[in-house]
């Protein structure tokens, strides 16, 4: 699990991401998934260890997620930059409450579940379905 900056391009950093995740999708295999990615989602929280992404200013802030082979890459906005949190399939825990909230490895990011979770409903009934079928080779 990794959280990694990736506002601007760096070899190194998509080195590290595909290493963890798994490369990014083909063009074919994300036609036979249905897609990859979720709708944008409004984020409401972040666990006390990831609290330095939350926007300085008011405002909303959004997060999306992109699935790969060995978990899902969180895409975090923070103004001009862009965050990918990775968190491996193992560790993933997905919770529908008050909020929807990601869990991976003790840490949290908390949405806005009147519109993340129905906007995303279909996307994350996927995404589960990968995580329990998941076997790491």
């Amino acid at each position: 699990m990794g959280l990694y900056n990736i506002t601007y391009k760096n070899k190194e950093n998509e080195k590290l991401i595909n290493q963890e995740m798994g490369n990014a999708y083909s063009i074919i295999n994300k036609l036979k998934l249905g897609g990859i990615g979720s709708r944008r989602m409004i984020i409401e929280h972040f666990s006390e260890n990831m609290n330095h992404l939350k926007l300085k200013v008011s405002g909303l802030q959004y997060g999306n997620i992109e699935i790969r082979p060995s978990g899902i890459i969180l895409h975090i906005n923070q103004g001009i930059y862009t965050y990918a949190w990775t968190i491996p399939f193992f560790h993933l825990n997905i919770y529908n409450g008050d909020y929807f909230t990601i869990h991976g490895a003790g840490e949290f990011i908390q949405f806005n579940r009147e519109k993340s979770w129905k906007e995303n409903r279909t996307f994350l009934n996927k995404l589960v379905h990968l995580k329990a079928n998941f076997n790491p080779i």
